[in-house]
């Protein structure tokens, strides 16, 4: 690798490794209650649709495996986040649901994306913002590409 590869390569591990250590890092603070920020995640796929989801649109959303969903939903379902009910058009699916509580945690997460995305806009100039967004743009663009191949 040159230079740039080298840096790059280090700035984008650095830089996702901060980011989810940061989100970890707030949940704790924001919900005092036991959510990784996978939980938090997966929370945030279930609250998208206001009439519940099932496991696969989960797994779908969330760019993850069908089992590994189905656990995740089991977890969350024994911490009292999220409820699931029979499916009425396909009594082998279920549709899962947010409780109160998971209602609450998902209001909290958003609210901490809001705050970083606003607190990190606030270090750039106009310029810089439009500059920052096309690149990430590029690079979301990039990653969507590889993994959707």
């Amino acid at each position: 690798m040159n230079t740039f590869e080298t840096s790059l390569n280090s700035l984008l591990v650095d830089t996702f490794n901060y980011i989810l250590r940061y989100e970890e890092i707030a949940l704790k603070a924001i919900l005092n209650s036991p959510v990784t920020v996978t939980e938090a995640h997966a929370l945030e796929a279930v609250g998208k649709q206001s009439g519940g989801v099932t496991v696969s649109e989960i797994a779908a959303a969330l760019n993850i495996a069908f089992p590994t969903a189905t656990v995740a939903v089991k977890k969350l379902e024994h911490k009292g986040f999220v409820t699931k009910s029979s499916c009425s058009e396909d009594a082998r699916r279920f549709i899962v649901t947010l409780t109160d509580k998971g209602k609450w945690i998902n209001k909290a997460h958003e609210l901490f994306h809001r705050k970083m995305v606003n607190n990190i806009s606030r270090e750039f100039s106009d310029s810089e913002q439009d500059i920052l967004l096309r690149a990430v743009q590029k690079l979301s663009a990039f990653f969507k590409e590889k993994v959707e191949a």
